[in-house]
């Protein structure tokens, strides 16, 4: 039955101590408005209606890399063979990793994207992230303070890179996780012993007695030896074995051992402590831990195993799975995860990570039961609560969102990294929504970096590197604050805050092993703020920018989740692109860049499938025919645009635009002049109507102003009289002369 294990235990010598000495010695704006048109010969003027189409930029997906606990009493003997000295019971064993990434409401993010973490032990970079807030703010537009040396520091971090030597052993020997099939569930057993299932009064027909009892921590430990080890511990609690761990006489590589072990077709997941020094590596589907020897080279693990330690089949090691792999293989983490909660249906930390993973693929409504349900059984841990308001601003319950957020703040007061994560949120999620505070949104992101950059040095990984996350994204959104809102030299400002964001996410590049995405991130951002600039900041280089780190990053993600996710993403970017390019009056370079968008972002929704992602699509096809209709008077150019847009704009729009109801009754208003200059009238009253309807429906909910009926209503008068339908005519032109009579009044 249990197979995995029983090679090892049948004849140990032959099947494992000898192969692996052998094997040991053979290797060493969309924002500006379109101008009316009129219908030549028309007794009114036909016209399009304006479009104030606010287009918010979006966070880069952000990594996420919360600190991973698996305490065990079992596992933690892997610090003891991992260290000098014997560890404390209850040892902490910790994935290397960060904190969750914020991401405005105004576009769908999926939370994740970075490399895997890198395990290294943890030095300290050269010079610490300077004085970054200090200063920073003027009466006019803000500005940010130098930023010290380690946003320049060439120097890199002395740690584990996997395959930087030929003669040492792989970090990850292990298949793609993409490729292989999930492995069947199997608990290890060690001659007839299966912790979790073994009642302790039976062990002694299996092993004999034990050569020495006694108690730690709790648990009854016993000692035997049994041919060929001469130590085999076994743990017990309340008369059942929970753990044996056996010891080896000498060290074996990793990849021999689970070779030999018929383990090397399951994917192991490296087990680290705080620091991010490596102690272990677990197999989740057969509850085997393997300890590793300490190692000579100090900042490198031996990876070479001491000590094999078996456990029940438990959530914790699939949690850290899914953790480990969350930015780079989506769907393998969203496997892990639901064997996780299979085991342990109230696991918070899964239930976390779920939330994040179902974000990542736009099912908001699942991802926020999930993100609720983990802050339920844990509402003492502030990063849960910084996931739930991301997905709460994801959704457009952007008050929410700030609640959730400050209650993060007030319960992280001992996590400094955190509690700025936090204040970055609340600073995105004010800028976001019908009713942006850019006023307010600064100041949160001027908190978040000041609140950073008191552990932008830290010796931990995770804190460190997260706060050195804070003040790239906090740089970020200062940078749209200013480009889109009410400030003096916004073009002199933004410049100098995207370049120290540029600057910053070159340091974690250099001195965290940093992805390329956040070259990615800091492009993407700029040309949103560019946008908010009206085109007043040439975009070539951030264009350039954002393609080549986009595709790069699209041909090396392996995940289908993360590939789809970045060519959105990049799609974005150039959907940007090209309204930067239109505000600039250089339409042949914005159809250029908007049919490219359109290419990503054809393929990335056929990944997210979300309301959002169909919205808008529907706005870039809804924009290039404009482009067409405005710029040619090609109205049959446009047309064939429109078509691919409107069963898109049809569908109810998504809740996070929710507040664009003007603007999308604006946007058929403006078609139906397309298709009643090329002859179909019916569709092109339809789409009026329509737009009419929804304009209305805006102006009472008091998102869209009174005025803006002019031109709609006015259009319809046209349309009426040239059908010959006079009454209705005139009914709409006194409608119109009103809302214009209440505009000058």
């Amino acid at each position: 039955m249990h197979r995995t294990v029983a090679r090892l235990w049948q004849s140990i010598a032959a099947a494992i101590l000898l192969p692996l000495v052998a094997a040991a010695a053979e290797s060493q704006v969309d924002a500006h408005q379109n101008a009316p048109r009129a219908l030549p010969g028309s007794h009114l003027p036909l016209q399009v209606a304006q479009q104030a189409i606010s287009h918010q930029s979006d966070v880069g997906q952000k990594p996420v890399r919360p600190t991973s606990q698996w305490p065990s009493s079992a596992q933690a003997k892997a610090a003891e063979a991992a260290r000098s000295g014997a560890a404390e019971d209850g040892a902490t064993f910790a994935v290397f990793a960060g904190e969750p990434q914020p991401t405005p409401a105004a576009r769908p993010k999926n939370p994740p994207g970075r490399d895997q973490p890198r395990l290294q032990p943890v030095q300290a970079p050269g010079a610490a992230i300077g004085q970054a807030a200090r200063g920073a703010a003027t009466a006019e537009s803000p500005i940010p303070a130098a930023i010290g040396s380690a946003a320049e520091d060439d120097s890199g971090i002395a740690g584990v890179r996997p395959g930087s030597n030929e003669d040492d052993e792989e970090l990850q020997p292990i298949p793609d996780p993409t490729q292989s099939a999930p492995a069947s569930i199997e608990a290890a057993s060690f001659k007839g012993v299966t912790p979790g299932i073994t009642p302790l009064a039976e062990v002694e027909k299996f092993w004999g007695a034990p050569k020495e009892i006694s108690k730690r921590g709790g648990m009854l430990v016993q000692l035997y030896s049994i041919e060929p080890f001469e130590q085999v511990e076994l743990n017990a609690a309340d008369g059942k074995v929970v753990a044996i761990v056996i010891h080896l006489a000498q060290a074996f590589p990793v990849s021999a051992v689970a070779k030999q072990l018929e383990l090397n077709t399951i994917r192991p997941v490296l087990v680290s402590n705080e620091l991010g020094e490596v102690l272990g590596q677990a197999y989740p589907e057969r509850g085997v831990l393997f300890a590793f020897a300490p190692s000579e080279d100090a900042g490198k693990p031996s990876m070479k195993v001491a000590q094999i330690i078996l456990e029940p089949i438990n959530a914790e090691p699939f949690v850290l799975r899914a953790e480990t792999h969350l930015d780079t293989h989506c769907r393998a983490s969203l496997l892990d995860l639901e064997q996780a909660l299979k085991l342990q249906p109230r696991n918070p930390r899964a239930l976390w990570l779920y939330g994040r993973v179902l974000a990542a693929t736009g099912q908001y409504d699942s991802a926020l039961t999930a993100a609720s349900d983990a802050v339920r059984f844990e509402p003492d841990n502030p990063r849960y609560r910084v996931t739930k308001a991301q997905i709460l601003g994801q959704v457009g319950r952007l008050k929410e969102a700030v609640a959730e957020a400050q209650q993060a703040i007030s319960i992280a007061k001992n996590r400094p990294h955190i509690q700025a994560r936090a204040q970055c949120l609340i600073g995105d999620l004010l800028a976001s929504g019908p009713n942006p505070d850019y006023r307010q949104a600064i100041r949160y992101h001027m908190e978040a970096i000041k609140t950073a950059d008191t552990v932008a040095n830290d010796r931990h990984p995770a804190i460190r590197q997260t706060a050195k996350e804070v003040l790239l994204d906090a740089h970020l959104g200062a940078a749209h604050d200013i480009a889109w809102g009410d400030w003096k030299d916004k073009e002199t400002a933004v410049n100098r805050w995207l370049s120290r964001a540029a600057a910053l996410a070159e340091n974690l590049i250099k001195t965290e092993q940093g992805s390329p995405e956040y070259r990615f991130r800091v492009a993407t951002r700029a040309l949103a703020a560019c946008v908010g600039l009206r085109g007043a900041i040439d975009p070539s280089d951030w264009t350039k920018q954002a393609i080549r780190t986009g595709e790069e990053l699209i041909n090396a993600a392996q995940d289908p989740i993360r590939k789809a996710q970045y060519r959105w993403d990049l799609g974005m970017a150039l959907y940007d692109a090209l309204q930067v390019y239109q505000l600039r009056g250089d339409h042949d370079t914005a159809l250029k860049y908007g049919e490219w968008a359109i290419e990503h972002l054809e393929e990335g929704d056929k990944q997210k499938q979300s309301p959002t992602t169909s919205y808008l699509l529907g706005r870039l096809y809804f924009r290039l025919g404009a482009i067409y209709a405005i710029r040619d008077n090609n109205h049959r150019a446009a047309i064939s645009w429109f078509e691919k847009a409107i069963p898109l704009l049809e569908k109810p729009l998504p809740r996070e635009a929710a507040a664009d109801l003007g603007r999308h009754g604006e946007t058929f208003v403006s078609m139906g002049v397309s298709y009643w200059e090329t002859g179909q009238r019916d569709k092109a009253l339809a789409l009026t109507e329509r737009g009419v309807k929804l304009m209305e429906q805006a102006v009472k909910e008091g998102t869209l102003s009174e005025n803006a009926l002019a031109v709609p209503y006015n259009n319809l008068a046209t349309m009426h009289r040239h059908r010959g339908a006079e009454e209705e005519a005139t009914r709409f032109q006194e409608m119109a002369t009103r809302v214009r009579q209440g505009q000058v009044q």
